[in-house]
């Protein structure tokens, strides 16, 4: 089954930042005495994440100002509201070098600091042009926006990409299962499966039946409810993506 975890250098967000992408993209601005924010994030080749950062940057101007009212909305409950660079460091596990690197990138084309769902979603279709990316996109972004303020702040894309890229394997994989629990009640139901898998087959074209889906989706279900009460657990996800050895390579791709 398509999943963040086993498709995760080609297909999702939450694929994780390789090393040699992180590198690539950031390492010349970091190690050069700072390489130009265009120049470091306009590569065409590279994952999702190193993508969605750089259309993020080359957006011309964006859709819609945000007033200083909006902004000082969306940012009251943001998680993380860093006293100083320091601390953004240590919470994220980025340098601080790195930290102030990837604030003026993400600033560069938002400068009220502010990502909305649907420069998200645009950033997402040029993206994946083949197939339709609205509904994977928008469960990225809820996903990302962890305190629902309908806006993606540097905070949360920093902690977003400290867990993919830096993270360990077990953080790696409770942000998938965060990804997969769309209601976010701490369990995942079949239906929620069926969803999020679906949204990854329209992503990338793909013109699978629904009856060979639900299949799909029925069997993989089967095998992560270990205690068949008709949902999966934090318990029993982890337990499948520790035990099942695609996923577990696929995180292994991850730094």
């Amino acid at each position: 089954m398509p999943t963040p975890l086993n498709n995760s250098r080609s297909l999702s967000v939450e694929g994780g930042l390789a090393k040699d992408d992180v590198q690539d993209k950031f390492g010349d601005g970091i190690d050069g005495g700072g390489q130009d924010t265009e120049s470091a994030t306009s590569r065409k080749h590279g994952n999702c994440i190193s993508q969605i950062l750089s259309g993020l940057c080359k957006r011309k101007p964006p859709v819609e100002e945000k007033s200083p009212e909006q902004v000082l909305e969306l940012l009251q409950p943001s998680r993380y509201k860093p006293n100083d660079l320091d601390q953004m460091s240590v919470e994220t596990k980025f340098s601080k070098t790195e930290v102030k690197f990837l604030y003026r990138a993400f600033k560069s084309e938002c400068p009220n600091g502010i990502i909305d769902e649907d420069t998200f979603k645009d950033v997402y279709e040029k993206i994946f042009p083949m197939g339709d990316s609205s509904k994977y996109a928008q469960i990225v972004f809820k996903a990302i926006d962890s305190e629902k303020t309908g806006g993606i702040t540097f905070g949360d894309f920093m902690h977003f990409l400290s867990v993919i890229s830096k993270g360990t394997e077990r953080e790696k994989i409770l942000w998938s299962f965060h990804f997969y629990d769309l209601n976010k009640d701490g369990m995942i139901t079949k239906d929620e499966m069926f969803k999020v898998s679906e949204s990854i087959y329209e992503l990338m074209g793909s013109d699978i039946s629904v009856k060979k889906h639900r299949e799909y989706v029925d069997r993989i279900f089967q095998n992560m409810d270990t205690n068949k009460d008709g949902i999966i657990s934090v318990q029993e996800f982890v337990s499948y993506c520790q035990q099942n050895s695609n996923v577990h390579n696929s995180l292994l791709v991850l730094p």
